[in-house]
């Protein structure tokens, strides 16, 4: 793949799960960055073993802010296109290329990897992938079949169209406060579906977390 392009591996004791991740993202990109959130297993001393950028918090930040430190790495590193690629597992290496060749290949500011088969989902996941699906429809005009996709790639000059601001207790709402500044923003947005592959139960919003996701997608839409 192009050299324009970084790809972000995030991580949270992945240590099962992410040589085999960087063993195929490996292959087909040259400029990875794994980002780990002070991961308390052996996920760095596996990730030390491949020739990849590493940066270790040194406190447990979120998933949000350790997206934002790959965006500033990226930038001061003149990339033009970040990947976001979980470190579980769940996403095929197959489907980051696919995306990264959409927006190369068009003129795509945003791509997004959806999860057109929900099967593989467990029946809180898919039911909330469902319902945010058919809200954000109603509320922004617009047909994105999976806001919180954690599989996409990104053309740094929109940074500040795109810019989210989800922390702490909101941590897992970044790539929905993404996809929602995006749309409002009037980003040009392309869609691939991708292979679901299902995850730890533990890992994702609860119930609470997914209701105050919904007011929050009503808020960002008017403010």
């Amino acid at each position: 793949m192009s050299d324009d392009t970084l790809v972000v591996i995030l991580t949270y004791n992945e240590q099962d799960k992410i040589i085999n991740v960087l063993e195929e993202v490996s292959k087909s990109f040259k400029s990875v960055l794994v980002v780990d959130n002070n991961s308390e297993d052996l996920t760095v001393e596996r990730v030390k073993k491949f020739p990849v950028f590493l940066v270790k918090h040194i406190y447990n930040l979120g998933k949000s802010d350790s997206m934002k430190t790959a965006m500033e790495f990226a930038k001061l590193q003149q990339f033009k296109y970040i990947a976001y690629i979980d470190g579980d597992g769940q996403h095929k290496s197959k489907d980051l290329i696919n995306i990264c060749k959409k927006i190369h290949n068009s003129k795509s500011q945003i791509v997004i990897g959806y999860r057109k088969e929900l099967s593989n989902l467990n029946f809180q996941k898919k039911i909330g992938t469902i319902i945010l699906q058919n809200l954000f429809a109603v509320i922004y005009k617009k047909k994105i079949y999976d806001i919180q996709s954690g599989l996409r790639v990104i053309d740094l000059s929109i940074e500040s169209k795109i810019y989210w601001h989800s922390t702490g207790i909101m941590h897992y709402f970044a790539d929905a406060e993404i996809t929602c500044n995006a749309v409002k923003n009037k980003c040009v947005i392309e869609q691939i579906s991708i292979e679901t592959l299902s995850s730890e139960k533990y890992k994702g919003m609860n119930i609470l977390q997914g209701l105050y996701l919904i007011l929050m997608i009503l808020y960002w839409r008017f403010f």
